[in-house]
């Protein structure tokens, strides 16, 4: 018969913590950690659990489709926000896989969207970058939907010099819609040559230019006491395509769709993972897990980059060659499938999910390729793999599942 000590001693063990961290954590920001510019409750105690002493004991990534500034200045406001060390590394905005494309960083491209977008361009590899209000002021003429702009003597008008454009980045939507669908428009009609006053109609370039977009969320939540929701930069794009559409007859094509729900951001936030492991000197991690509050945008995302690791690289849902980008950032000995095997959606009860919004979803192609699933298959996608009250409660069922608690963590029972 066992004695109550070594019933006791066997319980124990049973619920020892591993020592080995082989996981690793992607944060949404808005509605998960902050809502507008305030912190939720108990993000501070949330964080606490994978920190010590203002350093994270996880590896932690901040995936944001956010693109209005650049990572190491989101990097400084989360530290800010948290009280703690938040590193460039640790934050993967929408733009932030742009680096990749290298075959573009020579080439003369159009950057739209809002905040330091030429430096942010820059930053991420362009060399020559041209921005809306660059075309803006270069050919007046262009964006006079505002009477007070429009040029009655163009005799006066003098071409400046100028490269024809030769691709169109959309980081987020631009401040003035209607001027900058209508000089992306210009862009894409004369194909990268909108002060070209020779453009007939009927001679429009197919293929078109190419277009990367970032961030694809119809709407955003805005600050607490507003409860509706507010276009985001899919809501431009649908205006871009369905205004492309009208005019030509054709469909608007995308190089390549960046951001939340797309493979190639969780990708990327699964590299920056991995270089945090090693640099930890831990094994490389075998399961992500990936926390947000909007299963439109988070949680598919989330199933879908599972659904990438698990069927190695079958069901992506854009026309990017991830197998190519990634070996561009990390040797072919340390590729993502052959370390992360599991990507786990958790959906925390605030933010999109608490305000009960059903208005977002995703611009082609990402739901273009979604349809050719059945129903049950696209409803299974936007399905968490767990269910929690707030960001707090989601990190410790993570840490309990990993059976991984820290001595020197903050009490679990609140």
């Amino acid at each position: 018969m066992n004695s109550p000590l070594t019933i006791l001693l066997r319980v124990s063990r049973s619920f020892t913590p591993t020592l080995k961290r082989n996981f690793g954590i992607v944060l949404d920001i808005d509605g998960v950690l902050l809502r507008g510019r305030d912190l939720l409750p108990r993000t501070r105690d949330a964080i606490a659990q994978i920190t010590h002493n203002g350093k994270f004991t996880i590896p932690t990534v901040f995936l944001t489709n956010g693109t209005n500034s650049m990572r190491a200045e989101k990097a400084q406001r989360l530290s800010e926000y948290l009280d703690l060390t938040v590193l460039p590394s640790q934050v993967v905005m929408a733009h932030s896989p742009l680096r990749m494309f290298v075959d573009l960083h020579d080439k003369h491209v159009l950057v739209v969207g809002q905040g330091p977008v030429k430096q942010i361009a820059r930053t991420l590899g362009f060399k020559k970058v041209t921005s809306v209000d660059d075309l803006r002021e270069m050919f007046p003429f262009l964006d006079c939907g505002d009477f007070s702009r429009r040029k009655t003597d163009f005799s006066k008008y003098v071409k400046p010099a100028f490269d024809p454009l030769q691709a169109i980045i959309l980081l987020g939507e631009p401040v003035r819609w209607e001027g900058a669908l209508q000089i992306i428009s210009d862009v894409l009609l004369t194909n990268g040559d909108p002060g070209s006053l020779s453009y007939k109609r009927g001679t429009l370039p197919f293929p078109h230019l190419p277009i990367i977009a970032c961030n694809v969320d119809l709407v955003w939540m805005a600050e607490k006491p507003l409860p509706l929701p507010r276009f985001g930069h899919g809501m431009f794009l649908h205006c871009l395509e369905t205004i492309f559409e009208k005019q030509t007859g054709k469909e608007l094509h995308y190089w390549a769709v960046l951001g939340k729900p797309t493979e190639m951001s969780y990708l990327h936030a699964a590299h920056c993972i991995q270089n945090q492991a090693l640099d930890r000197g831990m094994d490389g991690p075998k399961c992500i897990y990936v926390v947000g509050d909007n299963p439109e945008s988070d949680i598919l995302g989330a199933k879908l980059f599972d659904r990438y690791l698990r069927h190695g690289g079958l069901g992506r849902f854009d026309h990017v060659d991830l197998d190519t980008f990634e070996d561009e950032v990390r040797p072919a000995s340390l590729k993502i499938r052959r370390s992360i095997r599991r990507c786990v959606a958790v959906l925390v009860e605030t933010g999109v999910y608490a305000e009960g919004c059903r208005l977002n979803g995703n611009i082609q192609p990402v739901s273009k390729l979604a349809s050719e699933l059945s129903p049950r298959e696209q409803e299974a996608l936007r399905c968490p793999d767990f269910v929690e009250r707030d960001l707090f409660s989601a990190l410790r069922m993570i840490l309990s599942r990993e059976r991984w608690i820290p001595p020197y963590s903050h009490s679990l029972s609140h």
